[in-house]
């Protein structure tokens, strides 16, 4: 099977639909969504219309919680906070109630997915570094070989590689890696609608569990329409500023 996964789309219509027209050209046989489908961007009723009409499994995000739980906002920054305020009151009916149905966490095959981290998903913690992945890697279910997730924004694989006394641990920000046995993977698979990477295309990754391979994929988009729509709506122009240098 080959999956693609994709991540904190934000509301972002034009990043989202230039990835889905890449992935149908792929032939992909499955979408997977890590969350955060609202939030900072202009677009969240037919971010979310596209999402549930063409993902398989979708998890909600810290963005997507709090449109439901506005107690969540007590630990988001300025700007997502006005975001969010802003999305609730754009939000339609149908579109909250998908959003209450999202669940914490989901599996395909012997991959793990939730949007923040394996060990406590309704924390929010990110997986930042070394040192955050070699303890999430103890909280990850010995029958995962991979757990994807985004919340950061940023493409980056953590590898825990088994050795004959204790586990070894590695960084590999390439954009192809070879699933090895022994060894295990945490993949951050980047932002479709806001990505922090200091590159402005869309990021999504894609799995193939037969020939154990992951690639990350970059897809450019009108980023100056949504920059515009961002504007236009009245949102803060900071959300609309970093777009355009992908951080």
């Amino acid at each position: 099977m080959r999956y693609a996964i994709i991540s904190d789309i934000h509301s972002n219509l034009e990043a989202l639909q230039a990835v889905l027209h890449v992935i149908e050209d792929l032939k992909i046989d499955q979408i997977i969504c890590l969350g955060d489908v609202v939030g900072y961007g202009p677009d969240p009723n037919p971010c979310l219309e596209l999402v549930m009409k063409n993902c398989a499994t979708i998890i909600t995000g810290n963005h997507d919680f709090a449109c439901i739980d506005m107690a969540e906002l007590e630990n988001f920054t300025r700007y997502a906070k006005e975001a969010i305020e802003w999305t609730v009151t754009e939000l339609s009916p149908e579109s909250f109630q998908h959003l209450a149905g999202l669940p914490l966490t989901g599996a395909i095959e012997n991959c793990f997915l939730v949007h923040a981290n394996p060990g406590d998903p309704r924390s929010w913690d990110y997986i930042l570094s070394l040192s955050d992945a070699r303890y999430y890697f103890s909280q990850l279910q010995a029958e995962y070989q991979v757990c994807f997730i985004g919340h950061s924004h940023q493409p980056i694989i953590f590898m825990e590689q088994m050795g004959d006394n204790w586990p070894h641990y590695h960084i590999n920000t390439g954009l192809q890696t070879v699933l090895q046995p022994q060894h295990r993977y945490i993949i951050n698979v980047g932002s479709v609608g806001q990505p922090r990477d200091r590159n402005p295309a869309a990021a999504f990754g894609i799995i193939d569990t037969e020939l154990k391979l992951f690639e990350l994929k970059r897809v450019p988009y009108d980023v100056h329409k949504t920059y515009q729509k961002i504007i236009a709506a009245g949102l803060p122009s900071f959300l609309a500023d970093r777009l355009l240098i992908g951080r």
